[in-house]
């Protein structure tokens, strides 16, 4: 069994008929893009002497830690960056999970 497109748009709700999203993923500065539409910036690798392991996205946990529950008094901007969040998470770990299993990709979040 396999999650098909349809299965996707019934659960989001998104639709699937039109055009198709694509495009280029730029990768500069993604930490200060993914700050601009979630709110927090993700942590830089700090080790000079190892090579960064996930120089293209987050740690679920770091999803989870940041945007775990959405606030009751959120202000509409903030309930904006936790949906955004959590599609983000979605999107990374059951429609398009990459090989690492512990890794949100960010270029999926610059068409959020």
């Amino acid at each position: 069994m396999t999650v098909t497109l349809e299965d996707i748009a019934m659960t989001s709700g998104l639709p699937i008929e039109g055009r198709a999203l694509t495009g280029k993923v730029k990768s500069e500065r993604w930490r200060q893009r993914v700050a601009g539409l979630v709110g927090v910036e993700p942590p830089p690798w700090i080790h000079e002497t190892k090579k960064d392991p996930r120089p293209s996205g987050v740690f679920f946990s770091w999803l989870q830690e940041h945007f775990y529950e959405c606030p009751e008094s959120a202000s509409p901007t903030v309930v904006e960056r936790y949906a955004r969040a959590n599609l983000w998470n979605l999107l990374t770990q059951v429609v398009f999970p990459d090989g690492t299993g512990d890794t949100a990709s960010w270029m999926f979040l610059d068409p959020l």
